[in-house]
């Protein structure tokens, strides 16, 4: 059984966004990455290479080969939904941002720490909840090495 390393964001997730590109004066085109996919990506890089360098004696076989990754997405919940007398519970997040989108946000943030490149992530599972009244925000993501080849 191959070692799982949990990692978890604090803070509301956030979708890969749409790339943004601008003209450049000799007549090409540059593409960038938006501001708040870029600036989540970072923090998110600090988290994961703290939790690298904390369980380094587990991570032998993440950079080297094929990998699982479970990615847990919980928003806060909304205001609107908040109850008095019976506190709502988490419950799946059925609405924008794409699961897809936030996933993508994770495996690049995932680069040069947790794998050699994002392409390595064999199998991926990616769940969106909306939070107990209550709960903080977070993203957590578990990766798993596959120590058989299967």
């Amino acid at each position: 059984m191959m070692p799982v390393l949990k990692v978890v964001i604090p803070g509301e997730p956030v979708a890969q966004g749409r790339p943004r590109s601008f003209r450049l004066p000799g007549g090409g085109v540059r593409a960038y990455d938006p501001a708040k996919s870029r600036n989540w990506k970072a923090e998110a890089h600090i988290h994961m290479a703290k939790a690298v360098e904390e369980a380094a004696g587990l991570l032998v076989a993440f950079p080297l080969g094929p990998c699982e990754a479970l990615v847990t997405a919980v928003f806060t919940c909304p205001k609107s939904d908040c109850r008095r007398k019976e506190p709502r519970k988490r419950r799946r997040h059925p609405k924008r941002p794409d699961a897809e989108n936030v996933a993508k946000a994770v495996l690049d943030a995932g680069t040069g720490v947790l794998w050699a490149d994002d392409s390595q992530v064999a199998r991926l599972v990616v769940e969106k909840w909306i939070g107990a009244q209550g709960e903080r925000p977070y993203v957590q993501i578990e990766v798993r090495g596959f120590g058989d080849g299967a």
